[in-house]
């Protein structure tokens, strides 16, 4: 089985990329073309995104740059619903019945998990339905949020490796924002971009203490996790009913 896999990824290189529309998933972007993979980039929105339309702007500089034959966009996929799904044992219950089972728990990040959880979910089920072997996003282990941490990124790449495609983090150990614009800059970009705002997301005002990191690692095991498979599959029997994108397609975008 195993052997199978890697012949597959060998042989086609099409990764969705989770585009935010800021530096990070921009440059991933960049540097997954560079590494010979046909990109397709997909932008998730939670409901409280401002600007969220602006990620098709990023994505049309990056398709002039490398052709649509590299780049692709399929535009913009709510994912308020799976929002609601993943956070319900979380919002039921009183913060005293939350503390008993996860005395720690960073009630600020849980947002940002549910909603990362959330795209993860949508996107393997989107990589399943069209056969795409590689998943990407512009995840970096220095912002220090629980999503992008070793832990979680962990998590992640089982979930998808489960499902038959393997998570590729091309930013992953990029810790210098200044050497991240001058490599923008060296592929003919001003490093700026015109980044949805998200405003459920909360500032990290403090690295998360190891006890906290356990705690939400322990609401995602034992709250989302057992339901996730289903949902997956759920959704990429609904997602195999549409139809297959390709480069010619009329306009050169599909939304949601």
């Amino acid at each position: 089985m195993n052997n199978i896999m890697e012949e597959s990824y060998q042989e086609d290189k099409r990764a969705l990329l989770m585009l935010s529309g800021g530096r990070d998933s921009f440059l991933s972007a960049c540097l997954l073309i560079e590494e010979g993979y046909q990109v397709y980039m997909v932008t998730y929105d939670n409901g409280c995104i401002s600007d969220i339309g602006s990620t098709k702007a990023v994505a049309e500089r990056i398709i002039r740059r490398y052709g649509s034959s590299r780049a692709v966009f399929v535009g913009v996929q709510s994912i308020a619903a799976d929002l609601h799904r993943l956070q319900e044992t979380y919002l039921y219950q009183t913060a005293s019945e939350v503390s008993a089972k996860y005395p720690d728990l960073r009630f600020a990040q849980m947002s940002c998990l549910a909603c990362h959880t959330s795209m993860y979910m949508e996107a393997i089920a989107y990589c399943k339905a069209q056969g795409i072997c590689y998943l990407a996003e512009g995840a970096r282990s220095s912002q220090k949020f629980f999503v992008e941490l070793p832990e979680m990124v962990g998590r992640y790449r089982e979930l998808a490796g489960q499902n038959g495609i393997k998570l590729v983090l091309p930013v992953y150990d990029l810790s210098d924002d200044w050497e991240r614009k001058l490599k923008l800059a060296d592929r003919g970009y001003i490093p700026k971009t015109l980044e949805p705002q998200c405003w459920i997301g909360c500032p990290l005002r403090e690295e998360l203490k190891p006890c906290e990191i356990e705690s939400l690692a322990a609401y995602y095991d034992n709250e989302m996790k057992p339901r996730l498979q289903r949902l997956i599959d759920e959704k990429t029997k609904a997602r195999s009913y549409e139809e297959p994108w390709t480069s010619t397609s009329r306009e050169g975008y599909v939304e949601f």
